[in-house]
């Protein structure tokens, strides 16, 4: 059963008749009109995902007292108007004009001439029906899965394809529904990784608006090509990698120039996140994190957006922290990917403040999470020194959360040296993915 069949599942014959002796119209076009209306909410909330401040008007809505599941087992206390829910100046009104605007108008009359009413009024009547129940699922869904604000939008995005071919034709243009209406994803999250796709225009009008797509894959193909070329000579590797990564940058600068408009901003902003992500790290680095992915924005509980590899740990640690279903344990570790530690030292490089900056806010928007941080080294060298070591940056880590606002009571550190390698010692690349500090969840 798919979504919008989902929610139209608490609506029974006998609760349809109800509705539409309220509206004074048929059971059949009351029907036909609930079919339009669900969809036409729940494309207004995924389209509201693209703005944080709009997503969380949403979701206080949502999380309203008067926002009550228990309504869907009692949904005739819908059909009076007066209800906290349905009034005019209850919360689904409220939802209802946060969600469409200067458009709700443009929604009743669509509605009005698809299903035929009567009078003009009933299709206000539905949506007075329709948002309450939609938003009341929502909440039960949100409570049960243990969602935030992040983890509802992405939720409703792996749902796009049902919200889209629900909708009546040409409706998702005429509401503004950007994401719906040329078949972009707003955000699609795996357990190990979150891809974000925000479109700002229209990139069917020719090759001068798709320059930024062409750009992106170039350089996840520079991040590949790192990896083929390790059989090479070293030195000659870094040469050629600081040489292509420095002409792509070269023609993102160029391309953002020449590009106009909305499309122009987008671009530049993914350049800038780009090109910040690797300053101050030689081209060996640069490769290895531009593996990890497109820059992409994640929003966090309280609306903080972060800006993060899409392969990154950041999104794996979101995925896992929001999974009502994963469980705290001893085996579960994310290695951090973008901090670094100057040569046998425990002091970071500053190319690492952005990693640990994500960190932070993300143990800000999950106040009940606590953490222990590991450190682990390669078999080179004296074994107590490793420990020692591994220890130290362990603990800066830590000292760098604290200072950046994290109760450091949320917080242990512990050194494991040699201990628990994840790869084979013998080769350089296999000491590289040794040389790691790792987080482990230890309450959520």
């Amino acid at each position: 059963m798919n979504l919008i069949d989902l929610i139209k599942s608490n609506v029974t014959p006998e609760l349809l008749s109800k509705a539409a002796g309220f509206m004074g119209e048929s059971s059949e076009s009351t029907s036909k009109g609930m079919g339009a209306a669900i969809p036409a909410i729940l494309g207004g909330v995924l389209n509201a995902s693209n703005n944080t401040s709009t997503m969380g008007k949403v979701w206080d809505l949502l999380n309203h007292k008067d926002n009550d599941p228990g309504i869907l087992n009692n949904l005739g206390d819908l059909f009076g108007g007066n209800s906290p829910l349905t009034s005019n100046n209850g919360i689904g009104s409220s939802m209802l004009g946060l969600l469409f605007g200067n458009n709700s108008n443009t929604l009743m009359s669509a509605l009005t001439s698809l299903v035929g009413f009567k009078s003009s009024g009933s299709a206000g009547k539905l949506l007075s029906i329709a948002a309450p129940l939609v938003m009341a699922f929502l909440k039960k869904k949100s409570s049960q899965e243990n969602f935030g604000v992040s983890g509802l939008t992405t939720w409703l995005g792996g749902h796009k394809k049902d919200i889209a071919s629900a909708l009546p034709g040409g409706w998702a243009s005429s509401l503004g529904f950007a994401n719906l209406a040329d078949g972009h994803t707003t955000h699609k999250t795996t357990t190990t990784s979150t891809t974000t796709n925000y479109n700002t225009s229209d990139n069917n009008n020719g090759g001068g608006s798709n320059w930024w797509m062409w750009l992106l894959g170039l350089l996840g193909a520079l991040g590949l090509l790192w990896f083929v070329m390790k059989g090479c000579n070293g030195s000659e590797v870094k040469d050629n990698m600081k040489t292509a990564v420095e002409n792509t940058t070269s023609v993102a600068e160029n391309a953002a120039t020449a590009a106009a408009g909305t499309v122009a901003d987008a671009a530049n902003a993914v350049v800038d996140a780009t090109k910040n992500m690797y300053e101050g790290v030689d081209s060996t680095v640069r490769a290895k994190w531009l593996a990890l992915g497109n820059m992409i924005k994640v929003a966090l509980p309280g609306g903080v957006e972060l800006n993060v590899p899409e392969k990154g740990v950041e999104n794996s640690l979101i995925s896992w922290i929001q999974d009502a279903t994963k469980v705290v344990d001893k085996n579960t570790w994310f290695n951090f990917d973008r901090i670094l530690f100057e040569t046998g030292s425990s002091a970071l490089s500053p190319a690492s403040k952005d990693q640990i900056g994500n960190i932070a806010a993300i143990m800000k928007a999950f106040p009940n999470v606590n953490i222990k941080l590991g450190g682990y080294t390669d078999n080179v060298g004296d074994t107590a020194k490793n420990k020692a070591l591994s220890a130290d940056r362990a603990k800066m880590v830590k000292e760098a959360l604290v200072t950046l606002g994290v109760e450091a009571k949320r917080m242990e550190s512990e050194g494991y040296g040699q201990e628990h390698p994840v790869a084979d010692n013998s080769t350089p690349e296999g000491r590289d993915q040794n040389r790691r500090v790792a987080i482990r969840v230890t309450k959520k």
